[in-house]
């Protein structure tokens, strides 16, 4: 008869540990397969069936306080579900944990927490979600904070994370800071940063280098500079914000549009001289 697994002590529930100097990785003592299986099956029931996701989500936060993804799955079911309020509780809560268990000599600016480790994922969501909550509830100072902390921790940002620092100076309406960011990558393709460049220096006032770096965003990206440019945008019949759109298509254009359309639209000038630019 196989012996039962004594159930791991409640220390060290969750460990970071440098790898090198300033370099550090998360470790999860107590999340065994069995557990990552159970949160398989509650991320399983997201689609079909909301309440029984929520009840495997809550279980294993209960079991496990230290289970960061099971925090973020939990919060990414209510923000599908529109509410937003409890979705950045469930990401605060999970974010504030975990903060705590970092040691005192950990620097968000300094030392680094790589996407490149699987074991560093589950924090660097949550933490991203937890600053996408911010930001759509109107919180764009604090939302900065946390998406400057993430390109800090992971500068490679495997998650995107630059288009939410371009949003979140727009709304602050800091146009410089939006180029400083360009400017750390200035061979990137990801469109909020090609088209974000453009706008920057339009409001600056800095029109020829706008017209530069527009002419280069609509090449690489054609649909997405129809898009801006059109008098009306009415909603694709099969959108759904939760999914993933393929690059070059019309989603992605109208994606674009419904994230930062704003900031072309309230800037005044800014889409006739892209009209112009396009020759409409």
């Amino acid at each position: 008869m196989q012996k039962r697994r004594p159930r791991p002590k409640a220390t060290g529930i969750i460990l970071l540990k440098e790898l090198r100097r300033h370099e550090w990785i998360f470790q999860f003592p107590r999340l065994t397969e069995e557990v990552d299986d159970r949160l398989d099956a509650a991320i399983d029931w997201m689609r079909c069936n909301v309440r029984m996701a929520k009840g495997g989500f809550r279980d294993l936060i209960r079991e496990y306080p230290e289970h960061l993804d099971a925090y973020h799955h939990l919060a990414l079911t209510w923000y599908r579900q529109g509410r937003m309020a409890r979705a950045a509780e469930a990401w605060r809560d999970g974010v504030k944990l975990a903060l705590k268990l970092f040691p005192a000599r950990f620097s968000m600016k300094r030392d680094r927490l790589l996407w490149g480790f699987i074991e560093n994922r589950p924090f660097l969501r949550l933490y991203h979600g937890y600053g996408i909550a911010l930001l759509r509830r109107g919180q764009p100072e604090p939302a900065l904070e946390v998406f400057n902390n993430l390109l800090s921790l992971n500068p490679n940002d495997n998650q995107g994370v630059r288009a939410m620092v371009v949003e979140a100076n727009f709304e602050l309406g800091r146009s410089q800071a939006v180029l400083d960011l360009c400017d750390r990558y200035p061979h990137d393709g990801l469109e909020q940063l090609m088209f974000g460049r453009p706008l920057a220096f339009f409001q600056l006032g800095r029109l020829k280098e706008a017209s530069r770096a527009f002419r280069r965003a609509a090449k690489s990206w054609p649909l997405i500079a129809r898009e801006l440019v059109k008098t009306r945008h009415p909603r694709r019949s099969h959108w759904d914000a939760d999914e993933r759109v393929a690059l070059g298509s019309e989603d992605q254009a109208y994606a674009y549009w419904r994230e930062h359309g704003k900031f072309w639209r309230n800037t005044p000038g800014a889409l006739t001289f892209a009209r112009t630019i396009l020759g409409c």
